[in-house]
C-alpha cells in the first residue's frame, strides 16, 4: 500500500514537473509582436508536418479587412503580463436616435496571462477573461486551437524601422459613411500639441486642443513607421460604396510629406494598426475648448483651389492641416493677387469661398473682409501644383 502511495505521488509529481516546464517555456516564448498568419486545420497541419515547414512564414495578400476580420489580429507580448491587442476594444453607445449612437474606444493596452497551456487575454469591452488553448510556440510560429481541428496561426515579427524618420506633425480624418462612422479629424505633433475637431457620431462635438507627452507621440510615430510609410500607396480603396475613408497625412520640415487615403479599410493592416488609437485618442484626454477668434475654420466637407476651370483638390488632412495654419497665421491688411478661389461647404451645407494667392487668405465674416498671412505659399511649398486639373461636371 505505501509503494502504490509513493509510486502515486511520484506521478503527480512528475506531471506537475512537467505541467509547470511546460507553463514556463510558453511564458518565456511567447514575448514580442506577434501577427495573424491563418487559419488552419488538422489535416493541413500533419501535410505541413510531413514537408517540415519552413521556419519563415510567406504571409498570404492581405485580404479586405471587411470579409476577413482575422487579419486585423496582432499583439504584443511583454515579459510584465501586459499586453497590447493590435485591433483595439470597442463599445457601443447607444442612444434614442441614429445621431446618438457613438463609439467608446477602450483602447489596445490591457494584460495576459499563460496558465497550463492556455493563454488568457483580458477582454477590456466586457471585462472578462478570454481564454484559448496554446497548441505550440517556436521561435517564429505561434499556434492557439480553436477547436480540435481548428486553429489559429501567428508569426512573430521583426519591423525594420528607420530611426532617423520623424515627423513634425501626424493628421488623422475620418469621414462619413452609410452608417454611424465617426466623422472627425485630429492633429499631434512632435511637441505634444493636440487638435481634435469633431463633427458627428463622437463623445464629443466641436474644435477642442490638448496635450500628450512626448513618449506618447513617440509611441504613435512607432506604429506609423511599421507600416513602412515610404513604400505605402498614396491610395487604397475597396470596390463597394458608402463605406468610411480615413485619410492620413506626415508633416516634415513643415510641409506635407506624404498622405494616404484608405477608403473601406483596404490598406495594409499596420496602417490601421497605427491610425485607430489616433482616431479615438480625443476620448482620453482632457479636452479644452479651441478659441480661434475671428478665424474661421475650414469646413471638412470637399474643398478645393480653383483657377480658370483647373482645380486643386485637399484630401480631408490635408484641408484640416490647412486650416491650422490659418488659425496660428496673422491678420493683415494686405493687397494681393486675387489668384485662386478656395471653395468649401460650411457645416449649414451653405457653400462659401475664399480669395487667396497662396499665402494671403481673404474670407468675409459679418459683411467684413478678413485677410489672414500664412507667410509662405502653401501651394507653392507642398507642391501642390501637380495636382491641379480640368474641372468637370461633378465637381
Amino acid at each position: 500500500m505505501k509503494i502504490k502511495l509513493i509510486t502515486i505521488l511520484l506521478i503527480v509529481f512528475y506531471l506537475i514537473s512537467c505541467k509547470t516546464e511546460k507553463e514556463e517555456k510558453f511564458k518565456k516564448s511567447i514575448c514580442g509582436e506577434w501577427i495573424f498568419v491563418k487559419v488552419g486545420t488538422d489535416n493541413e497541419a500533419r501535410n505541413a508536418e510531413k514537408k517540415e515547414e519552413r521556419k519563415t512564414i510567406e504571409l498570404p495578400l492581405p485580404p479586405s479587412i471587411s470579409e476577413n476580420l482575422n487579419f486585423r489580429k496582432g499583439y504584443i507580448f511583454y515579459s510584465n503580463n501586459s499586453c497590447e491587442d493590435k485591433r483595439g476594444y470597442f463599445k457601443q453607445i447607444d442612444g434614442k436616435s441614429r445621431e446618438d449612437k457613438k463609439i467608446l474606444f477602450l483602447g489596445n493596452d490591457t494584460k495576459y496571462k499563460v496558465e497550463d497551456d492556455s493563454l488568457k487575454i483580458f477582454d477590456l469591452a466586457d471585462s472578462t477573461w478570454k481564454g484559448i488553448k496554446i497548441r505550440s510556440i517556436t521561435s517564429d510560429t505561434l499556434t492557439l486551437e480553436v477547436d480540435d481541428t481548428v486553429f489559429f496561426k501567428y508569426a512573430k515579427t521583426h519591423y525594420r524601422i528607420d530611426k532617423a524618420q520623424t515627423f513634425d506633425m501626424i493628421l488623422v480624418s475620418s469621414s462619413a459613411c452609410n452608417g454611424t462612422c465617426p466623422i472627425s479629424n485630429t492633429s499631434i505633433d512632435k511637441y505634444g500639441n493636440f487638435i481634435f475637431y469633431g463633427q458627428g457620431y463622437n463623445t464629443k462635438t466641436g474644435l477642442f486642443i490638448s496635450k500628450i507627452n512626448q513618449d506618447y507621440y513617440h509611441r504613435i510615430e512607432l506604429n506609423f513607421k511599421k507600416a513602412n510609410i515610404d513604400k505605402l500607396d498614396n491610395n487604397y480603396s475597396a470596390n463597394w460604396t458608402d463605406d468610411q475613408t480615413i485619410t492620413v497625412t506626415f508633416i516634415k520640415d513643415n510641409k506635407i510629406y506624404k498622405t494616404i487615403s484608405d477608403y473601406g479599410h483596404k490598406a495594409p493592416r499596420e496602417l490601421y494598426w497605427a491610425y485607430t488609437p489616433v482616431n479615438f485618442l480625443y476620448q482620453k484626454l482632457d479636452l479644452k475648448p479651441f478659441k480661434v477668434n475671428t478665424k474661421e475654420p475650414l469646413s471638412i466637407s470637399p474643398a478645393c483651389f480653383e483657377n480658370k476651370g483647373l482645380i486643386c483638390e485637399l484630401e480631408r488632412s490635408e484641408r484640416f492641416y490647412l486650416s491650422i495654419e490659418l488659425y496660428r497665421s496673422k491678420e493683415v491688411k494686405h493687397v494681393f493677387e486675387k489668384k485662386y478661389i478656395l471653395r468649401y461647404w460650411d457645416e449649414k451645407d451653405n457653400q462659401k469661398e475664399i480669395i487667396t494667392d497662396g499665402r494671403y487668405y481673404q474670407f468675409r465674416e459679418k459683411n467684413k473682409a478678413i485677410t489672414l498671412d500664412l507667410g509662405y505659399n502653401f501651394l507653392d511649398r507642398n507642391n501642390l501644383h501637380p495636382k491641379f486639373r480640368q474641372k468637370n461636371k461633378y465637381d
